[in-house]
Protein backbone atom coordinates (compact mmCIF):
# COMPACT_ATOMS: atom_id res chain seq x y z
CA UNK A 1 0.00 0.00 0.00
CA UNK A 2 1.45 3.31 -1.00
CA UNK A 3 0.66 6.90 -0.17
CA UNK A 4 -1.24 7.15 -3.46
CA UNK A 5 -3.39 4.06 -2.85
CA UNK A 6 -6.27 6.16 -1.54
CA UNK A 7 -6.93 3.56 1.16
CA UNK A 8 -4.77 5.08 3.87
CA UNK A 9 -5.46 8.42 5.54
CA UNK A 10 -3.64 11.41 4.14
CA UNK A 11 -1.09 13.32 6.14
CA UNK A 12 1.47 10.53 6.35
CA UNK A 13 5.16 11.20 6.16
CA UNK A 14 6.59 9.31 3.19
CA UNK A 15 10.11 8.03 3.79
CA UNK A 16 12.65 7.83 0.99
CA UNK A 17 11.93 4.08 0.69
CA UNK A 18 8.16 4.70 0.32
CA UNK A 19 7.18 3.61 3.82
CA UNK A 20 4.54 5.67 5.59
CA UNK A 21 4.23 6.96 9.14
CA UNK A 22 1.50 8.99 10.84
CA UNK A 23 1.24 11.37 13.75
CA UNK A 24 -0.40 10.04 16.92
CA UNK A 25 -3.80 11.59 16.13
CA UNK A 26 -3.97 9.82 12.72
CA UNK A 27 -2.34 6.44 13.39
CA UNK A 28 -5.47 4.72 14.71
CA UNK A 29 -7.31 5.66 11.50
CA UNK A 30 -4.36 4.23 9.54
CA UNK A 31 -4.55 0.98 11.56
CA UNK A 32 -8.24 0.65 10.71
CA UNK A 33 -7.59 1.40 7.02
CA UNK A 34 -4.91 -1.31 6.90
CA UNK A 35 -7.27 -3.77 8.59
CA UNK A 36 -10.14 -2.86 6.25
CA UNK A 37 -7.88 -3.39 3.21
CA UNK A 38 -7.43 -7.04 4.23
CA UNK A 39 -3.90 -6.69 5.59
CA UNK A 40 -2.58 -7.91 8.92
CA UNK A 41 -0.35 -5.71 11.05
CA UNK A 42 2.83 -7.43 12.19
CA UNK A 43 3.85 -4.47 14.35
CA UNK A 44 5.37 -1.06 13.96
CA UNK A 45 7.81 1.47 15.22
CA UNK A 46 8.08 5.10 16.19
CA UNK A 47 10.09 7.38 13.97
CA UNK A 48 11.65 10.74 14.72
CA UNK A 49 11.43 12.76 11.51
CA UNK A 50 14.79 14.30 10.64
CA UNK A 51 14.06 15.67 7.16
CA UNK A 52 11.51 15.74 4.35
CA UNK A 53 11.88 12.01 3.63
CA UNK A 54 14.20 10.87 6.41
CA UNK A 55 13.85 9.58 9.94
CA UNK A 56 15.64 7.81 12.75
CA UNK A 57 14.36 5.16 15.13
CA UNK A 58 16.60 6.41 17.94
CA UNK A 59 14.38 8.66 20.04
CA UNK A 60 16.17 10.86 22.62
CA UNK A 61 14.97 10.53 26.20
CA UNK A 62 13.70 13.51 28.14
CA UNK A 63 15.86 12.35 31.06
CA UNK A 64 19.00 12.62 28.94
CA UNK A 65 19.69 8.87 29.00
CA UNK A 66 20.53 6.84 25.90
CA UNK A 67 18.02 7.02 23.03
CA UNK A 68 15.08 4.61 23.00
CA UNK A 69 13.79 2.50 20.15
CA UNK A 70 10.01 2.29 20.40
CA UNK A 71 8.34 -0.62 18.63
CA UNK A 72 5.69 -3.28 19.04
CA UNK A 73 4.79 -6.62 17.53
CA UNK A 74 1.55 -8.52 17.31
CA UNK A 75 1.07 -12.20 18.03
CA UNK A 76 1.35 -14.53 15.04
CA UNK A 77 -1.63 -16.07 13.32
CA UNK A 78 -2.91 -19.08 15.18
CA UNK A 79 -3.94 -22.29 13.46
CA UNK A 80 -7.57 -22.18 12.51
CA UNK A 81 -7.70 -18.37 12.68
CA UNK A 82 -9.26 -16.94 9.54
CA UNK A 83 -7.32 -14.25 7.72
CA UNK A 84 -10.10 -11.75 8.40
CA UNK A 85 -10.03 -12.50 12.13
CA UNK A 86 -6.23 -12.26 12.11
CA UNK A 87 -6.43 -8.80 10.50
CA UNK A 88 -8.99 -7.66 13.06
CA UNK A 89 -7.00 -9.02 15.99
CA UNK A 90 -3.68 -7.54 14.90
CA UNK A 91 -5.35 -4.17 14.39
CA UNK A 92 -6.87 -4.31 17.88
CA UNK A 93 -3.54 -5.38 19.39
CA UNK A 94 -1.78 -2.55 17.59
CA UNK A 95 -4.22 0.10 18.80
CA UNK A 96 -3.89 -1.17 22.37
CA UNK A 97 -0.08 -1.23 22.22
CA UNK A 98 0.11 2.17 20.53
CA UNK A 99 -1.95 3.86 23.23
CA UNK A 100 0.01 2.11 25.98
CA UNK A 101 3.34 3.48 24.68
CA UNK A 102 4.44 6.51 26.71
CA UNK A 103 6.73 7.77 23.95
CA UNK A 104 5.59 11.39 24.21
CA UNK A 105 6.11 11.42 27.99
CA UNK A 106 9.69 10.18 27.56
CA UNK A 107 10.63 12.38 24.59
CA UNK A 108 11.95 15.94 24.92
CA UNK A 109 9.09 18.43 24.45
CA UNK A 110 10.69 20.07 21.41
CA UNK A 111 10.74 16.74 19.52
CA UNK A 112 7.19 15.50 20.17
CA UNK A 113 5.77 17.11 17.01
CA UNK A 114 8.37 15.20 14.96
CA UNK A 115 7.23 11.75 16.17
CA UNK A 116 5.47 9.49 13.67
CA UNK A 117 4.16 5.92 13.86
CA UNK A 118 4.98 3.40 11.13
CA UNK A 119 3.00 0.20 10.55
CA UNK A 120 4.43 -3.05 9.21
CA UNK A 121 1.67 -4.96 7.44
CA UNK A 122 1.23 -7.89 5.07
CA UNK A 123 -1.26 -9.22 2.58
CA UNK A 124 -2.78 -12.66 2.90
CA UNK A 125 -0.36 -15.25 1.53
CA UNK A 126 -1.35 -16.84 -1.76
CA UNK A 127 -2.60 -20.40 -1.61
CA UNK A 128 0.12 -22.91 -2.59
Amino acid sequence: MSASSGVLPSGAVVASNGELAWCRRDVEQAVHAVRDSGRAILGGEVWLITGEHSWTGLIPQRSGGPPNVWSWTTDGRSSGESWRDYCRRTAAESVHKLWAMPVEQDTPHELIEKLRFNLTHVEEPAEP
